[in-house]
């Protein structure tokens, strides 16, 4: 859902000082619709935002529908139908949309030609009653209309106001005669006809990857349970994209679009916040405009495959295609075809790679961090206990590269799981943690759940050393969380996000200069990120395969582990996404965010083998 009321009131209280807007100079607007070329011989025009209000995006849609006067006047009428309307509300939210309204008419005048006047207009279209009035979308039967803009706030709801409606009639006269639609966060979503309606239940992020999380609906039910009947039907659109690591649920989405549509899937298309991407006539995404990026999943272009693996259903998919478009891109929805600056970029074959193997000695786990429960620890109990000549006195080892209650707690799960022996605890910094022995041991878990503390260990040689030992010596290693990502060749001791800055954590991870890489082990070849599903960290797993397009990123689900055994690498609960980027064109947009065309991505779930 779009969360209009909550989440933009929230921004008001956090600011974006980190991300600079583009220019708005070279959009290319200028001359679209300005001749005497009639309207109805031009594509439809359509620019969803993935949220927000910031003025970068406000501008650049008021300057497509200056393009679009023919006359002194920029006509722009707002509809604030997501907002819903049980009667209480009803009062606050016309002020709210008033409001809304003003902004976007602020921005026309701001950016309007000398000679050409703004013009805001609300529609009052928040009920179901409202939409069934015509009188009520007069304002958008107006031949003079130059833009319509859809607020923020639940598409579902905003759906229910205007599906079949005369305003829905309205809208779809007046975008096929020429005005420039918009709108943002669940303004965006529903220009799309296969709609996301949200997340079904308590899902979130953290299951986007599982069949049935996300409430669809899909353009060919037979009911009124759609986006806009004129929204695109080659793109299905998600918004707030980076900022709530939503590729999970955009790859879920279109796995399930392609069962339901006999392998002729619609494009992903995932917008950012504060960002635009504009499509002409459902054919040509262009004009990335604003903070962020936007992102394109496409399961056709290299004939992906899927399947749904274990009791809750975890996408496994192999071969699926990802862009991620910033300024100076056009994308073919058609041919599924990416240029940057006029140039095809990213035509990639998605070639078969090598399993990332272990260099551990034994058995060598990396999780992406488990202390929330799941079958990751009983697992390596159980390898442990294997690996003991006598489990009622083995010995496990807890060393932490975080606090003494990090290794407490990892203990406690140690005896919940049915370890039957000895387990020590070593905590960097603390006491005689220097002096432990790792050879001794039957199992040793490096565990850490801040990564700036564990930048600490792992900038001590002392403690290097024994990670080292370890890896070499011991018959069972599990590294978890910030621990498995130092395991492999490069990590960030960036700090997780916490309750209040989720959002713009996940948004920064797309910057390019966000990760700060260190080095890492090597342990394993390949850079490893855990809790991928949970800290909304796409962005530095793709970042990361930029960084070295030689290996591959593993992006690893919290409560999951890869377990690497003998050469193989297999899949302990939960989910792992493998990044593979090394075919793709990178670079850095203006703003500083990761662009990327012929990503190759791959989605297993428990019990699978990684391998394509």
């Amino acid at each position: 859902m779009g969360g209009e009321h909550t989440t933009y009131a929230t921004r008001h209280r956090r600011t974006r000082s980190g991300l600079a807007a583009l220019a708005l100079t070279g959009l290319g607007f200028a001359g679209i619709g300005a001749t005497a070329q009639a309207a109805s011989d031009e594509p439809t025009m359509m620019m969803p935002t993935g949220g927000g209000y910031e003025s970068v995006t406000l501008e650049a849609f008021a300057k497509a529908a200056i393009s679009k006067a023919t006359d002194k006047t920029v006509d722009i009428v707002v509809v604030p139908s997501s907002y819903g309307d049980d009667w209480p509300s009803r009062p606050e939210n016309i002020a709210l949309a008033k409001q809304r309204t003003a902004e976007v008419a602020a921005a026309c005048t701001a950016v309007a030609p000398p000679g050409k006047s703004c013009t805001g207009r609300l529609a009052i279209l928040l009920n179901r009653a409202d939409a069934m009035k015509p009188a009520n979308s007069a304002a958008l039967r107006d031949a003079s209309l130059d833009g319509i803009f859809i607020l923020g706030g639940d598409q579902g709801i905003a759906m229910k106001v205007l599906a079949n409606s005369p305003a829905e009639k309205a809208m779809t006269d007046a975008v096929h005669r020429g005005a420039v639609l918009g709108g943002t966060s669940a303004g965006a979503a529903v220009e799309s006809v296969s709609m996301i309606n949200g997340y079904v239940g308590d899902y979130g992020a953290a299951q986007g990857l599982r069949r049935g999380s996300t409430l669809m609906w899909w353009r060919n039910d037979g009911d009124a349970e759609r986006g806009l009947v004129f929204g695109s039907q080659r793109a299905i659109y998600d918004q707030h994209f980076y900022e709530r690591g939503r590729f999970g649920r955009s790859l879920s989405t279109i796995a399930t679009a392609d069962e339901r549509f006999g392998g002729k899937s619609p494009v992903g298309v995932g917008v950012d916040y504060a960002t635009s991407i504009t499509n002409y006539g459902d054919r040509t995404l262009t004009q990335v405009v604003g903070n962020s990026g936007a992102a394109t999943i496409d399961f056709e272009s290299l004939g992906a495959t899927h399947r749904w693996v274990g009791t809750e259903r975890w996408l496994s998919a192999r071969k699926v295609k990802v862009n991620l478009l910033t300024e100076g891109n056009d994308y073919d929805l058609v041919t599924r075809r990416l240029t940057l600056n006029g140039k095809t970029v990213g035509d990639v074959s998605g070639r078969a790679w090598s399993t990332p193997r272990s260099s551990a000695d034994g058995i060598l786990y990396v999780g992406g961090g488990v202390l929330g429960g799941g079958k990751v620890i009983p697992s390596v109990v159980k390898d442990a206990a294997a690996a003991s000549a006598n489990p009622q006195n083995g010995r496990v080892l807890i060393l932490s590269a975080d606090t003494r209650g990090t290794a407490a707690a990892y203990g406690d799960k140690l005896k919940v799981a049915g370890w039957p022996g000895h387990i020590d605890q070593a905590t960097f910094g603390k006491g005689s943690w220097a002096s432990v022995n790792p050879g001794r041991y039957d199992a040793v878990l490096i565990v850490a759940v801040s990564p700036p503390q564990a930048a600490k260990a792992f900038g001590n040689a002392t403690f290097r050393a024994l990670a080292a030992k370890a890896f070499a010596a011991v018959p069972v290693v599990f590294a978890d969380g910030p621990a498995a990502a130092y395991a492999g060749t490069r990590w960030s001791g960036e700090a997780r996000p916490n309750g209040d800055n989720y959002e713009e954590k996940a948004g920064a991870a797309f910057k390019t200069s966000e990760a700060k890489w260190h080095a890492g082990a090597g342990v394993v070849g390949a850079s490893i990120i855990p809790a991928l599903n949970t800290d909304y960290v796409w962005g530095r797993l793709f970042n990361a395969v930029a960084v070295d397009k030689g290996e591959l990123g593993l992006g690893i689900s919290a409560g999951t582990a890869i377990r690497f055994h003998a050469g193989s690498a297999t899949v302990v609960d939960g989910s792992v996404v493998v990044a593979d980027g090394r075919d793709a064109r990178t670079w850095v947009s203006s703003n500083g965010t990761l662009g990327a065309a012929g990503l190759v991505v791959d989605t297993f779930g428990p019990g699978e083998a990684l391998r394509r």
